[in-house]
């Protein structure tokens, strides 16, 4: 490991000594569309063939400039030209050179140019977050490709105050149920039951623009959220033509030199779509079926116990880009873009541990030796449409198709209780297929020289969630080599099972905005604005759940080979009786829900003077959820039960945003918000796994947070720079945990806490290495250092007992502690350095996050809370681009490689037992794109 990283930080800072040339850069401004950005306007070194256009942003650079004194012109048709004279340019280092331009005599009542920016790159991000009267963060496609970051997931750690764990994402140490996504400002719902927010890792950073994340609460979105709210902006303005073909290739350390393997008989192909040879089995075909193996005379299972070792194919994948913008007369254009792409990988961790305990620190169950196998694949297919009559109309028809699959296999090896002190061996193996489909169309309208703005939109979103096939076998060991089927230390030799699960999901949104400007500056520029607005959302969800359990009791002396227990469960087996399969008749097991939320709100934008603006509002939201479900003592005939959420919610806002100077400003802003319960939290479904159970809560209350943020930003004039502080206070009313109850099965439910408290202090800081030292001509110039950090307190107080809606008790073993989710710190870093030289443009970059332990599981009934423990991730990418055509990458993720792992802290007798524990590994990766 260590040669590795000294491998790479040398190649790293080799690199840096092999430049000679210099580059000049900068934005250049229209001044007759109040300084907004020029696009496609030409920038030349007189007297040389060297010259470029703007980007979509005002952005140009022209590289591999000797080292000398230049006059850089600028010209756009119908404009002034302008020339800047004496340009120095110095080697291994970018000359800033910014200019504004307006029309000239001869052409200002013929030519009206105006413009729309393309923010995906940092310096025109920054300047949005600049001007903005709220608090807001972007992280845009250019930062995400300097950093290598290939999914929205990872691209949103590196923001300041996120972190991630599994599929989860933490804001200010505010976990899933906390947090909302959004694609292209509408809502977008989860394929997991568990979790409210969407796993932002199936979305690759291909089709995105940038990220947009706010943390501060403004009427224009839902209130349900107190962590963040996150918006994916997809690319939609292509530009001139343009083809991409991308291919990568690599491999994870863990899996190299190790056999992978898996259940026999998945349900996918080389893609990972159904291959359409799964037989459903007749228990999910007939409603209210008791299905007992005996009563038919066929086989109905198609896979296999048995695993299987597969070809440990190297990771990687492929995507294609492309698009245009057709002009189809002087203002009217037709913008069309697509891009796909496929990703495979495979995982592997040996020797993992998963155990559970009791109060005094007694075994449960107690898996030290634990692998886990795992391939997953990703295909994603996004599709654009925009027309833009003119300058004042657009509209875009947005389709996103994702497809995500996992197939994983856990092997368990243990102690079964210590009571027993029986060694037990146990298999899961477990496919999920989800699928998200997405159509949007969204447009906007300005009127009367852009005093008024309509911005309207429309989504349905189509989720599909399936476990098709989850297989679990459980051995256990009556003398060393001889095992027999089943957990001797369970009744009945119980947990042997086929379990199968479908959620489906629809989801309808909308929107209408309009924005009435008034009160001009004395550049005739609109100061003021008020927006009223309209938003609706309907989600209906259909979940449906099912288990076969194997009685086995035939086979209590029968010797059976853990790799191959489908000698005993095979189809002669089963046909003449040897061993019974039967339904387990679970009515909790199928529940709906839907959802209902009409909203209108009102926000004021006023200047108070030329340095202070106010902006403030209110949403009315009329809620409605309703979820339907059946308890464990209820028959599956039996009517549904039903929970009802019912409320209007007055949401206030308001923030003030207090210009220091023309490079810092001073913001606060205060707001409040609610969090309602999950789906899966309020029906009581009992979600099983080898080791910990879940069970939901219907009588679960929504709860009211208080949020209010304190920032002060400063801008330097260098393009990319950024130095922010804030500080933040949250109170929530009922906040909804997981907690422990007293069981011997290890599980787990939801309940209301009392109140809980969050205060804390965010620190952001990106600064050019050169700018800092004050130096010239140096290797400095190309590096750029970036840090941010999160500072945080949490405190949640908890009644002395709680009781669910079954009459569960609950009592916590800690009254208060630190909210779960929450990490008292978090802090990421990075390093880059960029420098263009001959037909080279090299890119690279380090970059390293680490977090402090959070409360992964309340405790309760003297069992300890479960931390997650902190660990640090280190990651290094290169890139270089080659001419105009080709770009390599090399990728190396999760250079330290750190153990993950979770404890149970037991203060009562002074002790913490490790109740999960594995690495992930080092992932490798090579790529190459081709720009046609």
């Amino acid at each position: 490991m260590k040669k590795i990283v000294t491998l790479l930080a040398l190649f790293f800072v080799g690199i840096l000594f092999a430049q000679e040339t210099g580059s000049i850069t900068g934005t250049l401004l229209d001044k007759e569309s109040n300084n907004q950005p020029l696009p496609f306007a030409n920038v030349l070194i007189k007297g040389t063939t060297k010259g470029t256009t703007t980007d979509f942003d005002g952005l140009y650079t022209i590289d591999n400039l000797e080292p000398g004194t230049y006059t850089v012109e600028f010209s756009f048709v119908g404009y002034e030209t302008l020339d800047i004279k004496e340009v120095v340019v110095k080697a291994n280092e970018a000359t800033t050179v910014n200019a504004s331009i307006g029309a000239s005599a001869a052409a200002l009542d013929e030519v009206i140019i105006k413009t729309t920016t393309k923010k995906e790159s940092e310096a025109a991000i920054l300047l949005e977050q600049k001007n903005a009267v709220t608090i807001q963060q972007k992280i845009g496609a250019q930062e995400l490709s300097k950093k290598g970051v290939s999914d929205v997931a990872t691209g949103l750690t590196k923001a300041t105050g996120i972190s991630r764990q599994s599929d989860k994402l933490y804001v200010r140490g505010l976990g899933d149920r906390y947090n909302n996504a959004y694609l292209n400002g509408l809502p977008i719902p989860s394929l997991n039951p568990k979790l409210k927010l969407i796993d932002l890792g199936i979305f690759p950073t291909g089709i995105v623009e940038n990220l947009g994340i706010y943390k501060t609460y403004s009427p224009n979105i839902y209130g349900d959220f107190a962590g963040a709210s996150v918006n994916i902006d997809t690319k939609d303005r292509p530009g001139k033509g343009f083809l991409e073909v991308g291919f990568t290739s690599g491999v994870n350390t863990n899996a190299v030199g190790n056999d992978f393997f898996l259940l026999d008989g998945g349900q996918y192909d080389e893609w990972g779509l159904d291959d359409g040879s799964r037989r459903v089995p007749i228990f999910l075909d007939i409603p209210n079926y008791n299905y007992v193996s005996t009563q038919i005379d066929y086989f109905p299972f198609d896979t296999s116990f048995n695993p299987r070792k597969r070809f440990n194919a190297p990771d990687g994948g492929a995507n294609i880009t492309g698009g245009k913008s057709f002009t189809i007369n002087d203002e009217q254009k037709l913008d069309v873009l697509v891009t796909a792409s496929f990703s495979q990988d495979h995982k592997t961790a040996l020797n993992g541990t998963e155990a559970s305990f009791n109060s005094q620190g007694g075994i449960i169950t107690n898996f030290d030796n634990t692998d886990r196998y795992q391939y997953s694949t990703n295909t994603t297919v996004l599709g654009s449409l925009g027309y833009r009559w003119n300058s004042n109309n657009k509209i875009l028809a947005t389709t996103l198709f994702v497809n995500d699959t996992q197939d994983e296999l856990r092997e368990f090896i243990g102690i079964g209780s210590e009571a027993t002190d029986v060694t037990i061996f146990a298999r899961r193996g477990t496919y999920e297929q989800n699928t998200l489909f997405t159509q949007q169309l969204t447009g906007e309208h300005k009127f009367a020289e852009d005093k008024y703005k309509l911005v309207w939109g429309g989504a349905y979103n189509k989720a599909q969630g399936l476990i098709p096939d989850r297989r679990t076998l459980f051995f256990t060991e009556l003398s060393p080599g001889f095992l027999v089927l089943g957990n001797r230390t369970s009744p009945d030799f119980a947990n042997n099972q086929r379990f199968y699960q479908e959620l489906d999901e629809n989801d309808y949104s909308g929107k209408l905005d309009f924005d009435i400007n008034f009160g001009k500056d004395e550049d005739d520029n609109f100061k003021n604005k008020l927006t009223v607005g309209l938003a609706a959302r309907s989600k209906d969800r259909d979940f449906e759940a099912n288990q076969v359990n194997y009685n086995v009791n035939n086979f209590r002396t029968t010797n059976v080979d853990f790799n191959n227990p489908d000698a005993l469960l095979s189809e002669t087996n089963f046909l003449n009786g040897s061993y019974i399969v039967l339904e387990n008749l679970n009515p909790t097991r199928i529940y709906e829900a839907d959802l209902l939320t009409l909203a209108g709100f009102a926000n004021l934008q006023y200047e108070l003077s030329s340095k202070l603006t106010f902006n403030g509002g209110i949403r009315t939201e009329l809620f409605e959820q309703n979820v339907f479900y059946r308890e464990q003592q209820d028959l599956e005939t039996s009517p549904f039960r039903k929970q009802t959420i019912d409320e209007t919610f007055i949401l206030p806002s308001i923030s003030f945003k207090y210009e220091i100077n023309e490079q810092s400003n001073l913001r606060f802003a205060a707001s409040k918000t609610v969090t309602l319960p999950k789906f899966t939290e309020v029906a009581p479904f009992l979600d099983e796994d080898v080791t910990e159970i879940t069970l939901g809560n219907p009588i679960l209350e929504n709860s009211d947070n208080y949020n209010v943020d304190l920032k002060w930003e400063h801008f330097p004039e260098q393009s990319g720079e950024l130095v922010a502080a804030t500080l933040f206070g949250k109170y929530i009313e009922n906040p909804i945990e997981k907690v422990f109850v007293a069981s011997a099965a290890n599980q787990n439910t939801f309940v209301n806490s009392d109140n809980a408290i969050i205060f804390g202090a965010e620190l952001e800081y990106k600064k050019n290495l050169g700018n800092l030292f004050k130096v010239e001509e140096t290797v400095w110039n190309n590096l750029n250092f970036g840090i941010n950090a999160t500072l945080m307190y949490s405190k949640v107080k908890i009644d002395n007992s709680v009781t669910t809606f079954n009459g569960s008790n609950i009592a916590p073993t800690n009254l208060d502690r630190q909210l779960q989710g929450a990490s008292p710190y978090l802090i990421n870093t990075d390093l880059s350095y960029s420098k263009t030289f001959n037909t080279h443009k090299i890119t690279s970059g380090l970059d390293f996050n680490i977090f402090g332990d959070r409360v992964y599981s309340a405790g309760g009934n003297g069992v300890g809370d479960i931390f997650e423990k902190g660990f640090g991730l280190l990651n290094f990418n290169f890139k270089d681009e080659i001419g105009k055509h080709i770009v390599l990458s090399f990728k190396a993720k999760n250079l330290l490689n750190p153990s993950i792992e979770r404890y149970q802290d037991q203060e009562n007798i002074g002790q913490e037992f490790t109740t999960y524990k594995f690495d992930n590994g080092i992932n490798i990766s090579l790529g190459v794109t081709f720009k046609l």
